[in-house]
């Protein structure tokens, strides 16, 4: 999808533009299950809470975190397939984010599962699956300074 490799090369240039309508503000983005705004530390419907974590905003607030625990990330996506389910058109696919990770420069490469929830040429869901063990990788570098 034309739309996603743009995403990717902006992401891969360390540039936080987004494809225009990619993202609404209510976009949901989800990792391993829980959406963004719960692992906020706040009630999740907290206004302030949902304006940092949906939308185009949620996914600027996502790479940035990659790219700050990963300084040298890039990311490749492999094969995508699509289907109809309850007028959504659902795209799944893997990708792979490959890097050194902050503070250690240890070597990165991390498989992980997409699933991208389409209405209206918008993106309404965004979620990836990732082991536990590599998030856990990814979260420490990014705490460290």
């Amino acid at each position: 999808m034309k739309v996603l490799d743009e995403l990717i090369d902006h992401f891969n240039r360390r540039s936080l533009d987004l494809p225009d309508g990619l993202f609404n503000r209510h976009t949901q983005f989800v990792l391993n299950g829980l959406p963004f705004e719960a692992r906020m530390g706040r009630p999740p419907n907290d206004p302030l809470v949902l304006m940092l974590t949906r939308g185009p905003a949620g996914c600027r607030f996502a790479a940035k975190a990659i790219q700050h625990a990963v300084p040298d990330a890039t990311l490749q996506c492999g094969e995508l397939t699509e289907r109809e389910e309850n007028g959504e058109t659902i795209v799944t696919g893997q990708a792979w984010l490959s890097g050194h990770l902050r503070g250690t420069g240890e070597r990165v490469e991390l498989l992980m599962d997409v699933e991208l929830r389409w209405s209206g040429g918008t993106v309404v869901r965004a979620e990836v699956a990732i082991a536990e063990h590599d998030l856990a990788r990814i979260v420490e570098a990014r705490l460290r300074n």
